[in-house]
This record gives structure tokens, C-alpha cells and sequence, in this order.
């Protein structure tokens, strides 16, 4: 049930992302989503391996559906909320895209639980939020970092 949920809405994000207009170049694009997987990657072997605070489930459907949410779905989420930022000149607006994209990948963390793919232990809805808002912003700074070095380098 959960492996059908979330491959049908990695795949309206995959389709929604590649069909929409974008700002950023393919280049940005890889560098974000591989930048976002092995932030949560990263953070997410220390909770679970080391700290134990956040169970996964024996069965392989709830491993793949894992696995699909932090490679695809959530790099797929921040990277279009990049894009979508660098569209809109408003500060207010941006500060509101930022903290819908990350309220939108911790409800689905929330429902990754709610269908027992995870179990918290020593984890709750505020530390996701204050994961994924830290890896959204470290990923915003070294895109900025990234685009200001690649017009420096066109420039000469």
C-alpha cells in the first residue's frame, strides 16, 4: 500500500518537474538532488544507525518506499522550490516557499509513519522539520556558492 502511494506521487513529482519551465540548468539540478540524498543519507544513517531514534520495517515494499522518497521525492521537492525561489522576487513569498516545500516533506515523513514504514523512537515531527529546514538551507547557500563560482569562471 505505501510502496503505491508514494511511486504514484514520486511520479506526478518526476512529470510535474520535468514538464514545468525552469530557471536552473541541468547542471543545478544534479548538483541539488545529489547534494539533498547525501545530506539525508548522511543524517539519516547517523538517527538510524547510530542514535536508533527512527525504525525502519522489515518488509522490502517499506525499504524500497524509503529509499524512493529520500532519492527521488524529497530531492525532487527542494529542487523545484529552488527554482520556484529564484522565480519570485518577494522575500515574504520565498520564506513562505521554503517553509511550505519543507511542512510538505514532513508530512510525508509523517505519513511514511502514519502507514508504518517508520517507527519513531526517540524522533518527532520537530526535529524533521528542523532536519530538512538545515538541509534545505546548506543546500540553498552551496547552490548560491555554485552559481556565483560558475559566473566567475564564465567571466574569465
Amino acid at each position: 500500500m505505501s510502496l503505491t502511494i508514494y511511486s504514484t506521487i514520486s511520479l506526478i513529482a518526476a512529470i510535474y518537474c520535468t514538464v514545468r519551465p525552469k530557471i536552473l540548468n541541468t547542471l543545478e539540478l544534479t548538483m541539488i538532488f545529489l547534494l539533498v540524498m547525501y545530506l539525508d543519507s548522511n543524517i539519516m544513517d547517523l538517527v538510524m544507525l547510530n542514535f536508533k531514534a527512527i525504525e525502519l520495517a522489515d518488509k522490502t515494499s517499506a525499504h524500497v518506499t524509503f529509499y524512493l522518497t529520500f532519492i527521488v521525492l524529497y530531492p525532487l521537492i527542494i529542487a523545484c522550490c529552488i527554482d520556484h525561489c529564484r522565480k519570485v522576487q518577494a522575500s515574504w513569498l520565498k520564506i513562505f516557499l521554503i517553509l511550505a516545500a519543507v511542512a510538505a516533506i514532513v508530512g510525508l515523513e509523517s505519513g511514511l509513519t502514519y502507514l508504518q514504514v517508520l517507527t519513531y523512537k526517540d524522533w518527532n515531527w520537530t526535529y524533521d522539520f528542523a532536519q530538512w529546514l538545515c538541509i534545505y538551507i546548506v543546500t540553498y547557500y552551496l547552490h548560491f556558492l555554485f552559481r556565483k563560482l560558475v559566473l566567475k569562471e564564465l567571466k574569465h
